[in-house]
């Protein structure tokens, strides 16, 4: 639930999104359950794609549904778009020159890839952190200060935050998009195979990613990812840096007083474009 409520206000918060008219309390907008209500609706939107993995066909019944889906995610953005500061990206869209039209698909596609898989990859990492013990090389490291020493490039390293390496870490094993399709650009060749311009193809991302290893808080930046749970060139995710950040804002919740933690229960999510917990409970050790 934290996880759902952070990123569900964040979204609306970064967005600008008003609070509609018939809201009972506008100046606490948003609330907890106006988050959980638009985390919710971008569950019910995402849950069409379930089973077209393999197609770029929608029935016409799916489009439907998807449409009348995103007229309700979307309702606040035009009020949004006219009146949102340029801080806000609502506001930062209508300044730079984009349409309505355009905004709002942005909007929606913000609302939901920005939320499920964040979502996703906090509860997942919090429960990989206790289950494989790495919160006691995490507290361990935060008592002390500890940096995870990376290597930019050769004979180039840099010190990067013990959290901040948790967090990539645990991107690196949960992976939230573990499957992402790509069209082929040009024929081209890879570990023998030929690959034909206009073919599809999945991407295996969570087999690529965990290949390297086990999961350790402590391990350095593994170049040759290159961080492709964010997928990468112009498919880049546009939230990365906004993943991170509530990532480690809960991580650092969780643990910066030092004390390890239990999971009390937890229930994995079923039928899910993104795997994660549906519920995942956790208190001090």
């Amino acid at each position: 639930r934290l996880a759902r409520v952070l990123v569900g206000r964040m979204m609306i918060s970064l967005l600008g999104v008003p609070a509609p008219d018939e809201h009972p309390d506008p100046v606490a907008w948003p609330r907890d359950e106006d988050a959980l209500r638009a985390f919710g609706t971008g569950e019910r939107l995402a849950s069409i794609a379930l089973g077209s993995a393999g197609s770029t066909y929608l029935t016409p019944e799916q489009v439907a549904t998807g449409r009348e889906i995103v007229a309700e995610l979307t309702r606040g953005v035009p009020d949004g778009w006219r009146t949102a500061g340029p801080e806000q990206l609502l506001g930062r869209c209508r300044e730079l020159g984009l349409g309505l039209e355009e905004t709002t698909g942005l909007a929606s596609l913000l609302m939901v890839a920005g939320t499920e898989t964040s979502a996703s990859a906090i509860g997942r990492t919090t429960a990989l952190l206790i289950d494989t013990g790495e919160q006691h090389r995490l507290l361990a490291g935060l008592a002390a200060g500890e940096t995870v020493t990376d290597t930019v490039r050769a004979g180039i390293t840099q010190g990067t935050d013990i959290v901040e390496a948790a967090v990539r870490e645990g991107l690196r094993m949960t992976s939230p998009a573990s499957v992402i399709g790509r069209g082929v650009a040009a024929d081209v060749e890879v570990a023998g195979r030929t690959l034909r311009a206009g073919e599809r193809v999945m991407i295996l991302t969570w087999s690529a990613n965990s290949h390297v290893g086990p999961f350790r808080v402590d391990r350095p930046y593994v170049r040759e990812t290159r961080q492709l749970w964010f997928g990468a060139g112009r498919h880049l995710c546009l939230g990365a840096a906004l993943a991170r950040a509530e990532i480690s804002a809960v991580l650092h919740t969780l643990f910066d007083d030092g004390v390890p933690l239990r999971v009390v229960s937890r229930q994995a999510a079923r039928k899910v474009l993104i795997p994660g917990y549906s519920r995942l409970v956790v208190a001090r050790a």
